[in-house]
C-alpha cells in the first residue's frame, strides 16, 4: 500500500488519467474528488459490496432457474433429438 499525505488542493495521479484531488479535511474526514474517464467505474466500498454481491445473487438465481427450467422440460415429452437441440442452445 503507498501512504501519501497531501494538503488541501493537492493531487494524486493514477494511470495518467485519473485524478484524485483532497478538496477538504478536518479532524474526522477528509473529502477527495476524482477525475476519471467515463469507462472507470468509481464507487464508494459499501456501495461495490452491496454491488457485488447482488450480482453474485442474480447470477445464482439465473443457474437456478435453468436448472429448474432444465428438469421441467426433461419431465415433458420431448423426443430425445428436440430435447438436446433445446438444451444445447441453453447451455451455449
Amino acid at each position: 500500500m503507498l501512504v501519501l499525505a497531501r494538503k488541501i488542493g493537492e493531487k494524486i495521479i493514477v494511470n495518467d488519467n485519473i485524478e484524485i484531488i483532497v478538496l477538504d479535511a478536518n479532524q474526522n474526514t477528509v473529502r477527495i474528488g476524482i477525475n476519471a474517464p467515463q469507462n472507470v467505474s468509481v464507487y464508494r466500498e459499501e456501495l461495490y459490496k452491496e454491488i457485488k454481491s447482488a450480482n453474485k445473487d442474480s447470477i445464482d438465481a439465473s443457474e437456478s432457474t435453468m436448472n429448474e427450467l432444465h428438469n421441467l422440460v426433461k419431465a415433458k415429452s420431448f423426443s430425445n433429438t428436440n430435447y438436446e437441440l433445446f438444451t444445447n442452445k441453453i447451455n451455449h
